[in-house]
């Protein structure tokens, strides 16, 4: 798009050059490469500069406009490198904005960005919409986010308290200590330590208490509408970092890991364990740090379940100065941008950050140089991305976070505001019991809190069962996609891995709706074959159905090995053949066998194999895969019957570890309302 008059008068002379002759000294016409490219070009017409807000509002032509209403508007003007243009662009809209009673209200010029806030009514709006200065206008965003009016609550406001009884679950929190005297974690602290023991277990860095909170009250802000505070789970913590954030400087990241995961887990029965910390001069990219390597082999031996924050963007102001708010989001997926260590860690669920809003604040409406990079949903705009290691799917899951503005005032991207971040728990509580705090910190203990509600209702579970559940409860919410292009099909799952996880998807069944879960354990190179039954209605009622999968299982690691896991898994989902014929394609043919069938059995073309998504490929690098099967039209052809194939792979533990437990969950639903689950458990006689 061209904003000035000799960028016009410059591509009409080259334009009458490509026209001309050929000269004797070239092959094509003078400027072929250009013009080449190029399919057609016009000047832009009013409605060409009307933006997407406007156009959802239903102002889609100039006659859509109604001449007296008042519009607050975003005037972004082409970004010229002439200073004298630019004050004479933003000068014209002024002038134009009060010719029709208007004002302009603020002006912002950053990288690749030049826009003028006005407000004019209608008539106005038409006027800005024919000037060649305008690249385009639309409404600016709203705020989505009111702070809560519980953040300012002393400690006579609190309404009553209610702590989880000593049955309850215990979850335990690897961090810089709690507060333990919070008047809001009144009863809530099953014990607490530090490693080593001379740290004590006060939260001097400020950081933990307000983990712990989450893990237990889930969501402090929904807590804070209710008569009575709930927090549901109590929690042990382990101090592991001084009051600078720092590690014993005498014994290895590892040893102090172990020892307070060792500790939490038999001193208060921990299953479920939130390490939101970080190792930020190792991104994830070669062989796991030794402290993953503890975290997997932990969860292998001890059966818990551990939450690992992805870790944050520490500093990228002068970035988004010099190049724009633009390079959001696409410099989350840079290489200096992966996940921190110990997010290499494969049996560990790592736990990435979306935005719950725009992070703008009631009042700002009239500021340009206020800046929102995100909408809810969004990825944060300092979460770390995948994939993890061995280009697994990493992280596995995403809860909410924060985000973040960007401030042209002072050049800065601040997330340091009420509106940017979640509601938690002050450890400085004299001075105020709640803060917003903002990083993946935060939202790994709300993925803790999740599993601990899960491993409440399956209490006698495995870790690999409550995993695969989590798993399979999981979705990307449809404005991720809005803002991330998915080439490929990746760059979501880089970002927000599964998704969120829904807990009442995991939970139970309803009509329409079956799951269906088993745990198992394969010996090394076997497999196994599981009837998923499909109902009439499922098969041939029209609209889109899904048959959803997720398995999870904790092998033997070991960062010495060229292969990191001992043990592979990954399913197939086979439709349209019987048991046998599943089974002798599956198993292994003896050299007789193969001579006296012509060679081991195979079915021909692919439709036997339900395409998953994202692609096997994708997921068999992780010990949790989660993939959906969708068919929009009749499925019948294939029958009633469908078969789930699981298989175990040896690896360097082949001759290690004679089996290999693991979970796998299956979700049936069909977005007609259907009674399924009245079907299938006649199918199966339950």
């Amino acid at each position: 798009m061209l904003s000035t008059d000799p960028q016009l008068t410059e591509l009409q002379q080259r334009s009458s050059l490509y026209a001309g002759p050929i000269p004797a000294s070239q092959v094509g016409a003078v400027h072929a490469n250009l013009f080449g490219a190029i399919d057609s070009f016009d000047e832009l017409d009013p409605v060409d500069r009307i933006g997407s807000a406007l156009v959802r509002h239903g102002f889609k032509t100039l006659d859509d406009i109604p001449e007296d209403v008042e519009f607050l508007l975003d005037v972004e003007l082409w970004d010229i490198d002439d200073l004298v243009l630019r004050d004479l662009y933003v000068d014209r809209v002024e002038r134009k904005a009060r010719e029709f009673g208007g004002e302009l209200l603020s002006r912002y010029r950053g990288a690749g960005i030049f826009i003028a806030r006005v407000r004019v009514p209608g008539a106005g709006l038409r006027g800005l919409l024919a000037m060649k200065e305008v690249a385009w206008i639309d409404l600016p965003p709203v705020p989505d986010f009111a702070p809560d009016a519980g953040v300012d609550m002393v400690v006579e406001q609190l309404p009553p308290i209610a702590p989880p009884s000593e049955a309850a679950i215990c979850i335990g929190i690897v961090d810089s200590g709690v507060t333990a005297a919070h008047p809001m974690l009144q009863g809530v602290i099953a014990g607490t330590f530090g490693v080593p023991a001379r740290l004590g277990s006060d939260d001097e860095k400020r950081h933990g208490t307000a983990v712990a909170a989450l893990a237990s009250y889930g969501s402090i802000a929904q807590q804070l509408h209710q008569d009575t505070l709930r927090p549901r789970f109590r929690i042990a913590s382990a101090k592991v970092v001084d009051a600078r954030g720092n590690f014993d400087d005498e014994r290895t990241i590892a040893d102090l890991i172990e020892e307070a995961i060792r500790r939490l887990h038999a001193e208060f029965g921990c299953r479920v364990i939130n390490v939101s910390l970080a190792d930020i001069e190792h991104l994830v990219g070669g062989r796991p740090s030794n402290w993953a390597m503890t975290l997997d082999n932990l969860v292998r031996e001890l059966g818990v379940i551990i939450t690992v924050s992805a870790g944050n963007i520490i500093e990228i102001s002068q970035r988004i100065e010099d190049e724009g708010v633009g390079i959001y989001p696409q410099y989350l997926l840079e290489d200096d941008h992966r996940l921190y260590e110990p997010a290499s860690s494969v049996n560990s669920l790592v736990v990435g950050s979306l935005a719950h809003s725009n992070g703008l604040m009631p009042g700002e409406e009239e500021h340009a140089d206020i800046v929102a990079l995100t909408a809810a949903h969004h990825p944060s705009p300092f979460s770390r991305s995948g994939p993890g290691f061995g280009d697994a799917i990493k992280p596995d899951l995403v809860e909410y976070g924060g985000t973040a503005v960007w401030l042209g005032y002072n050049s800065s991207l601040s997330a340091d505001r009420a509106s940017c971040g979640i509601l938690t728990l002050n450890p400085n509580y004299l001075q105020s019991l709640l803060e917003y705090r903002h990083g993946t910190s935060f939202a790994a203990p709300a993925a803790a809190f999740k599993a601990a509600v899960l491993l409440e209702e399956f209490p006698d579970r495995s870790a690999n069962f409550i995993r695969s559940l989590m798993g399979l409860s999981t979705d990307h919410p449809e404005g991720l996609f809005d803002r991330v292009a998915s080439k490929n099909g990746r760059e979501h799952y880089r970002h927000a891995g599964y998704g969120v996880a829904e807990l009442e998807f995991a939970l139970a069944s309803d009509d329409g709706r079956v799951v269906m879960a088993i745990e198992d354990s394969l010996h090394v190179n076997r497999f196994a074959v599981y009837e998923i039954p499909i109902p009439a209605d499922f098969q041939t009622v029209k609209g889109t159905r899904h048959i959803k999968i997720s398995l999870a299982f904790d092998p033997p690691v070991r960062n010495s090995r060229k292969e990191y896991l001992g043990i592979g898994m990954n399913y197939r989902l086979v439709r349209g053949k019987s048991a046998q014929e599943v089974f002798d394609r599956f198993r292994s043919w003896s050299k007789q066998e193969k001579d006296e069938a012509g060679g081991a059995l195979t079915f021909d073309g692919q439709s036997w194999l339900c395409k998953m998504t994202p692609l096997s490929t994708m997921q068999e690098a992780g010990t949790l895969q989660v993939g959906t099967f969708v068919a929009k039209r009749d499925i019948s052809e294939y029958g009633d019957r469908y078969y789930l194939v699981v298989r175990c792979e040896g690896k360097w533990a082949a001759n290690l570890v004679e089996q290999q437990t693991f979970a796998v969950a299956v979700e049936l639903w069909h977005e007609a309302q259907l009674d399924l689950y009245q079907q299938v458990a006649v199918f199966l006689n339950v």
